[in-house]
């Protein structure tokens, strides 16, 4: 990712956070859409999810430039999910969901550029999540 499309991820970061449980709703209505068999991957009260989901975007993008901090939370996420049982196929509908969301929040606001760039930073952020280095420990979930 260039240092404008980090800038231009951050930006509409925050245009979109006053409107955190809107984009979460669209998103997860759009994934459960496109991967229904999904929602069994899901434990618990999906507000909380939706919350997580929130917090940790929060925490990537405050990051987008610290590839060291970002990486290792990527890791950590990805070994989680992996866990889940979260597969190749999740990932792509994931970030087709979240891209239709912020389309939908953003409006007009997101322009061809914010949208390339956006995409630069999830494909980022699922690649890393993905080539976490694999081991035999036992990994620490977050809740049952």
């Amino acid at each position: 990712m260039t240092p404008r499309q980090q800038e231009l991820v951050r930006t509409s970061f925050l245009l979109v956070q006053s409107q955190q449980s809107r984009i979460t709703e669209l998103l997860y209505e759009e994934l459960f859409r496109l991967e229904p068999a999904s929602k069994a991957l899901f434990r618990g009260d999906i507000s909380e999810q939706q919350k997580k989901l929130m917090r940790m975007l929060q925490i990537a993008i405050e990051n987008i430039d610290n590839k060291v901090e970002l990486q290792t939370m990527l890791f950590n996420l990805g070994m989680i999910h992996q866990s889940y049982g979260v597969e190749e196929h999740h990932f792509v509908s994931f970030g087709k969901s979240l891209n239709f969301a912020l389309k939908s929040v953003l409006k007009e606001a997101f322009t061809p550029e914010v949208e390339a760039s956006w995409l630069a930073a999830y494909h980022y952020f699922a690649v890393t999540m993905k080539n976490f280095p694999h081991s035999s420990d036992t990994v620490q979930l977050p809740h049952n």
